[in-house]
């Protein structure tokens, strides 16, 4: 039990920092142009010329009341606001808007990875690389082996990794990989396919 609510702390706090940062917004140089192929490959939609609808994943949203998520996404300027039957949440906004979503989201990904190396809940973790847009994360270990409590690190990678995913039209598919100081694979899992099923609903909005 104790194990299991580590793992629901150190990803819901994860989360929580992933969404204040989205809905701050803050645009940087990350975000590109949306793509068709953008759109099929995520809960992106062309809503029109201008705008995107985008779904947010219910993870983003627990224990929060509808009435109090629903004046927040009207706080940050989005439209037509949809409370889902899964607990997702469906909204319009502008392309600029969205771009500088996309850009917030990638930074506070990117920033939540850089920190866990030597960190307090990943003390043996001592290293982390990441392609662009986190299809795959590679974590180094001081370990010979993964040990019960740094085995819950590629589950906080991966989660981030697949949330920020849909946000930006990607395919949602991230391989966490973990190897010794030597290089030797010692685990890899691919997220959101080794989730169970609630889980996998609260991170990939269908």
């Amino acid at each position: 039990m104790k194990m299991k609510q580590l793992r629901t702390g150190i990803v819901t706090a994860a989360v929580a920092c992933a969404l204040c940062a989205t809905m701050a917004g803050c645009a940087s140089q990350n975000a590109g142009n949306v793509t068709s192929e953008q759109d099929q490959n995520s809960n992106v939609e062309a809503a029109t010329i201008t705008t995107r609808t985008v779904t947010f994943p219910s993870m983003y949203f627990q224990d929060q009341a509808t009435e109090d998520v629903q004046a927040k996404l009207q706080e940050q300027g989005y439209s037509d606001i949809t409370a889902n039957e899964d607990g997702s949440y469906t909204v319009t906004m502008s392309i600029d808007k969205y771009n500088d979503l996309v850009d917030s989201m990638h930074d506070t990904v990117a920033n939540q990875l850089d920190g866990m190396p030597n960190s307090e809940n990943w003390q043996t973790i001592t290293a982390i690389q990441y392609d662009d847009q986190f299809f795959n994360v590679t974590l180094t270990t001081s370990s010979s082996q993964v040990g019960l409590r740094e085995a819950f690190a590629p589950l906080q990678a991966g989660i981030i990794s697949c949330m920020y995913q849909q946000i930006a039209g990607q395919p949602v598919k991230c391989t966490v990989s973990i190897v010794d100081e030597s290089g030797a694979e010692l685990s890899s899992s691919v997220y959101p396919d080794v989730l169970d099923s609630e889980q996998k609903d609260a991170v990939v909005a269908n």
